[in-house]
């Protein structure tokens, strides 16, 4: 009878250990910011809009694209949240820790903003080339005058950064890096526009 107990137990455990094993990974986007110096500090409200994303990419499981034609959804890894809303939570962090902006809302919160940021993804995804794994981004991206609806700055990149060894646990890591260097990218574009005043100096940028 303690045999069997025994083997049962055992049993058991085997079960719990290989569904702990295959239970999904949940990945988030979270990235450590550079200080800020001498950034600008623009006298304005911006809201982040509802982010945009292709159909494709509208699930919570990851997407691997093995060729152009050809994509698959893991069982076994997905996001914590839904990657637009991933991006979304990521830029409005961003600007409110790079202090740009006099304040950053989020859609349906706040006050009325002076300009509004549309974001739309057009991949985030694991991808393949030539047998080797990529971080994929594309994103595009532009800010308007939220009272005329004017176009003030527009900003699109698609870019892949290497995993290496196909290791997906990677993914969240460089999708962060891509996403980083490129907002940054979009304010030294706002740096540069008429009436952006360095916070150190106080002198309108040229």
């Amino acid at each position: 009878m303690s045999g069997a107990r025994g083997g049962v137990l055992l049993l058991a455990g085997m079960v719990l250990f290989f569904w702990g094993c295959g239970s999904p990974y949940y990945f988030d986007l979270q990235s450590e910011l550079p200080g800020r110096q001498g950034s600008v500090m623009l006298d304005k409200v911006l809201l982040v809009e509802d982010v945009e994303i292709n159909e494709t990419y509208r699930d919570f499981r990851i997407v691997s694209r093995e060729s152009p034609f050809q994509v698959r959804y893991h069982r076994s890894a997905s996001w914590s949240k839904p990657p637009d809303e991933l991006i979304e939570d990521m830029v409005a962090l961003f600007w409110k820790q790079r202090m740009i902006f006099k304040k950053v809302n989020t859609y349906g919160s706040g006050e009325d903003p002076d300009w509004t940021m549309k974001i739309r993804i057009g991949a985030i995804e694991r991808f393949r080339v030539l047998k080797k794994w990529y971080a994929r981004l594309a994103l595009e991206l532009e800010i308007m005058d939220a009272k005329n609806n004017e176009p003030l700055l527009t900003h699109s990149f698609d870019r892949k950064l290497a995993m290496g060894r196909n290791r997906l646990r990677l993914l969240p890591e460089r999708i962060a890096q891509i996403l980083q260097e490129e907002l940054l990218k979009v304010e030294e574009k706002i740096r540069m526009m008429p009436g952006a005043k360095e916070e150190n100096s106080g002198v309108a940028s040229e």
